[in-house]
């Protein structure tokens, strides 16, 4: 049985960042990859990218906002400002290289067990594994929700035959969708009732980016976009009925709700009685000891953690608390809180910025 002081779960950015950490502050650890490094980038439709943009300024000590290290750049590797995923992906690639990281890929954890005297049992489609610590670092784009009678968008935009299409939810991807569907020829239904496109937020957690902001003006000025703030009280094959609205339907409604890691091995790693996971201040699972949380799923109050400029400020959080148990200090965690890299005082994630 392989024995390991930390097991990381996911070769995604939140996965290859922590343990590009974990290398440097000479913690042994292993990631389980259930497919190959940035699998869900690689299943993006193809005109998907990053709506945050990437621009290489680690010279003048600003880092990449799409960066899950400190001195890497997915703009000056990359040459895009806003890579689609199969850039993104290579980009991790590239880091896990250059850390020369342990990756094992084909396993899928799909089981655990917490042993009395603490040690933590994953149980895997080949072998079972040991640690002191688990980092969760699962990501959340493979555990789609799941609305009845709905379709999600594959490869590319342009397998979806132009017509009238319904799309349930106004948020980042549904407003993405919306745009790519009516620069192909179709119109779109848009139904949320948050409304995000007429909300005007500071932190892109809680409203549509600037990038995405720009596409509600296109899709505004195009005339073939309509924007609906109701809720969806029934979906059907033929039909989607608001609270005021009955629209028939040509092809089915699709489905930009968001995800839920909940159908994954964290609904049972992690409290999620709250709507997500419920952890400490040191981003460890309120169910299990040692058991950690890494990515865009973390979450605190009024925190949201869910763009990669976020959370992979709360990586030295993690790596600094399992250092600690291990009774050991590395200058990297300092390194790292002088990049901006190191959010442990969340008092000013609370308010609007005054302008």
């Amino acid at each position: 049985m392989n024995i390991y002081p930390v097991v990381i779960v996911g070769a995604g950015p939140a996965g290859i960042g922590v343990a590009a950490l974990l290398t440097q502050c000479g913690i042994p650890h292993i990631i389980l990859e259930r497919n190959r490094i940035g699998t869900s980038f690689h299943r993006w439709p193809k005109e998907t990218c990053f709506i945050s943009p990437s621009f290489t300024g680690n010279f003048f000590g600003s880092v990449d906002l799409n960066a899950i290290t400190p001195e890497s750049s997915p703009a000056f590797g990359l040459q895009a400002e806003h890579p689609s995923g199969v850039q993104y992906a290579r980009y991790l690639e590239d880091v896990a290289d250059v850390y020369d990281l342990d990756i094992d890929e084909g396993v899928e954890v799909r089981d655990f067990q917490v042993q009395d005297d603490g040690v933590i049992e994953l149980t895997t489609n080949f072998e079972k594994f040991k640690c002191m610590s688990l980092i969760w670092a699962g990501g959340e784009y493979q555990y789609k929700k799941v609305i009845p009678h709905t379709i999600r968008v594959g490869t590319s935009y342009e397998d979806i035959p132009s017509g009238r299409h319904v799309i349930i939810g106004g948020a980042e991807s549904g407003i993405e969708m919306a745009y790519h569907l009516v620069r192909n020829g179709s119109s779109v239904k848009i139904i949320d009732p948050t409304e995000q496109w007429n909300q005007r937020v500071s932190d892109s957690s809680y409203g549509l980016s600037p990038f995405t902001f720009s596409r509600v003006r296109y899709l505004k000025k195009s005339g073939k976009a309509e924007f609906i703030a109701e809720y969806a009280k029934e979906i059907t094959a033929n039909k989607v009925v608001t609270e005021t609205r009955n629209f028939s339907l040509e092809f089915p409604a699709i489905d930009a709700t968001g995800f839920d890691i909940s159908q994954s091995l964290a609904g049972k790693l992690f409290d999620f009685s709250k709507g997500y996971a419920a952890l400490n201040d040191r981003d460890e699972s309120t169910k299990y000891k040692n058991v950690f949380l890494v990515g865009p799923n973390v979450q605190h109050n009024k925190a949201i953690f869910c763009f990669i400029y976020k959370y992979r400020q709360r990586f030295a959080v993690v790596v600094s608390e399992i250092l600690h148990r291990l009774g050991r200090q590395s200058p990297v965690i300092a390194e790292y809180a002088d990049q901006g890299f190191l959010l442990d005082d969340l008092s000013c994630c609370d308010g609007e910025c005054e302008c």
